[in-house]
């Protein structure tokens, strides 16, 4: 009885799997479910105390808070100065390292993981150098609120010398190095200070809303004898839900209903909160058009659902592309770039728990604060309590009528554009979309990393609130480098759903030895590279621009042809089988063989060639730089 108390402290059982345990172990159901609701407020009799002593080294006391904090992965790029702390891993097998060779890579890693898994995320990377290495993924970690406990050593510069190899520099400190890029960022020295520093990073980067926590640890603490307390997670992590006040959410319902032309904004706290499915069916009850950020962490929504919009929105179109008297923002963050009202001209209500994206850029006419989750189950509540059942499809109807019209056309047309383009001579990649929703599982789960709506064509994929439906991960944040690490992540915690990395030749060779973790680590991710030797999306701002670039055609830096990458060679190089499709004819069935590949359980990549498209699409120039014999720098004589 007290090991299986334990276990379900510890995070190794879940409530499910505890009561039939107990069951087996010959409770009755009902006695069973008395032990679990006494488990929950503490009071079995034998059961473990609040906390247990621990005596050993800091590294020691640091993994066995780590591992009574539910966390099963450490994602690592290991050094040196954290031989403590991995040596204190022999003896704990359950903590399962997953390694990638370069510490952006686990960034990416522990970030997707704890998209997919919504749990907070360990990492540990080498010292003041791996931690300077980190930046651009734990930019983008903190662009997108992510709950991850981010660890190093420390060599620490506050005794003797202060200038040491692998150190901060002299009269600065390691937490420093990627502070903006924190919730909070603090040094260690003591061992005996290990699991009360790691408790608290766990509950601030869990803790909504979410975002990275860094923590260093010297490394003569991690190695010395201490004495400490071990708290199971429930002890001191926070599941906060908090339920909106009852008059917003009163206030929130009639200014819905009463709206003429309505619009839903629906972010990436929808997903966070597990609340998409609520979303989207308050949304249908209302028949509230929805419109999503135009580069989203979570992409939950797609051109099936016929109340759908996609990301623009505004501008002088009519309604439901724009002209909303009523935009309904519901766990999004406001940007710049997507307003989805002239200022101005419509009403604004704001949902959510971060207050931080509430009313940022623009004037509200009321916040409403709360959970999302909880907050738009109460406002369909709220609405059902305004409305007569008659009166209340009536205006969904109306609304429905309007939306759905629009959206049928828009689908319509951007298919007949898409066919235009199929089986020409070099692939569109409109057509590698188009064949991917016939292929990849119902349930897919995409991890992104490419130009949207250039290079990686997910138009036809049928997205959905459901985790029956395919869903779609990447990054708002817009650094590079996040795609293949990331894809171990999501596969380590969905491993029952296809796991799809669809990436841009671009983005790949930012993070291209995450192919070894994959390998290394089995996990079956299927990889579509789009390779159209070019860095799209830039280039497609440089023709924006207008200037000299698009008047000769040249546009430096952007051309990756010669020489050509091969993608196919460099993941099988890594332990990574793929193939190369040139041919429009090919791809269906190497979207076959790849899916057929990673149900076997191993990786597999498909390298697309394809055509690029957009403004100065046809420019291969590049301007060329070779060590000519052009005499001896001065500097050098």
């Amino acid at each position: 009885m007290r090991e299986l108390i334990r276990d379900f402290y510890d995070g190794r059982l879940s409530r499910r799997a505890f009561v039939g345990r107990l069951v087996a172990a010959g409770l009755t159901m009902a006695a069973a479910r008395s032990v679990v609701e006494a488990a929950e407020l503490g009071a079995v009799p034998g059961a473990p105390p609040a906390s247990t002593a621990f005596s050993g080294t800091g590294g020691e006391l640091l993994v066995e808070q780590v591992r009574a904090a539910g966390t099963r992965y450490l994602f690592t790029n290991p050094g040196s100065l954290e031989v403590a702390f991995f040596d204190a891993l022999i003896d704990r097998p359950e903590l399962e390292l997953v390694v990638g060779l370069h510490e952006g890579i686990v960034i990416a890693m522990a970030d997707a993981y704890h998209k997919v898994s919504r749990q907070p995320a360990f990492v540990n990377v080498h010292a003041a150098v791996g931690t300077a290495q980190i930046a651009g993924q734990m930019y983008n970690a903190h662009f997108d609120g992510s709950g991850l406990v981010v660890t190093a050593g420390m060599s620490d510069n506050t005794i003797a010398s202060d200038d040491i190899v692998l150190a901060p520099r002299p009269g600065f400190s390691q937490s420093e190095i990627n502070r903006q890029f924190t919730k909070i960022a603090w040094d260690v020295r003591e061992g005996a200070s290990t699991a009360l520093a790691i408790r608290r990073a766990y509950k601030l980067a869990g803790t909504a809303p979410g975002g990275p926590v860094y923590v260093a640890f010297s490394t003569r603490g991690l190695a010395e004898t201490v004495k400490g307390e071990v708290f199971p997670r429930e002890a001191f992590l926070v599941d906060a839900r908090p339920r909106a006040a009852t008059d917003q959410i009163e206030a929130a319902a009639r200014r819905i209903v009463e709206a003429s032309r309505p619009v839903a904004l629906l972010g990436d706290e929808v997903f966070k909160a597990d609340a998409m499915v609520d979303a989207v069916a308050l949304c249908e009850l209302l028949g509230l058009p929805m419109v999503t950020p135009n580069l989203p962490a979570f992409n939950y929504l797609s051109a099936t659902n016929p109340l759908y919009l996609g990301t623009r929105f505004g501008g002088d179109r009519p309604y439901p592309y724009g002209d909303a008297d009523l935009v309904v923002q519901i766990g999004a963050r406001e940007l710049g770039g997507n307003e989805p009202a002239a200022a101005g001209r419509a009403g604004y209500i704001a949902i959510g728990l971060d207050t931080s994206m509430l009313g940022r850029t623009r004037a509200l006419d009321l916040a409403v604060v709360g959970d999302v989750k909880v907050a738009v189950k109460d406002l369909a509540d709220g609405v059902r309590s305004l409305l007569t059942t008659d009166r209340l499809s009536r205006i969904r109807d109306e609304r429905v009528a309007v939306v759905t019209q629009a959206t049928a056309a828009a689908r319509a047309a951007r298919l007949a554009q898409a066919r235009q383009v199929f089986n020409q001579s070099v692939i569109h990649p409109d057509q590698v979309g188009y064949e991917m929703e016939q292929a990849l599982e119902k349930n897919a789960l995409l991890v992104t990393e490419n130009a949207p709506g250039l290079q990686g064509k997910h138009d036809f994929l049928s997205y959905g609130p459901g985790p029956e439906q395919k869903q779609n991960i990447g990054h708002a944040g817009g650094s590079l480098g996040w795609g293949v690490g990331a894809a171990v992540g999501a596969k380590l915690a969905a491993p029952d759903r296809q796991v799809v990395l669809s990436i841009g030749d671009g983005s790949v060779m930012y993070s291209a030895s995450g192919f070894w973790s994959m390998a290394r680590h089995s996990t079956p991710v299927l990889t579509i590279v789009w390779n159209n030797r070019n860095y799209q999306t830039v280039r497609n701002g440089a023709y924006r621009y207008n200037k000299r670039m698009v008047e000769t055609g040249r546009y430096p830096g952007l051309y990756l042809g010669d020489p050509d990458i091969d993608f196919v060679k460099l993941a099988e190089s890594q332990g990574v089988q793929g193939q190369r499709v040139t041919s429009a004819t090919d791809i269906a069935g190497a979207l076959r063989k790849g899916t057929a590949e990673t149900r076997a359980g191993n990786p597999y990549l498909i390298e697309f060639v394809v055509a690029r498209i957009g403004g100065g699409a046809e420019s291969t120039w590049y301007q060329k730089v070779t060590p000519a014999r052009r005499g001896t720098p001065t500097s050098l004589r």
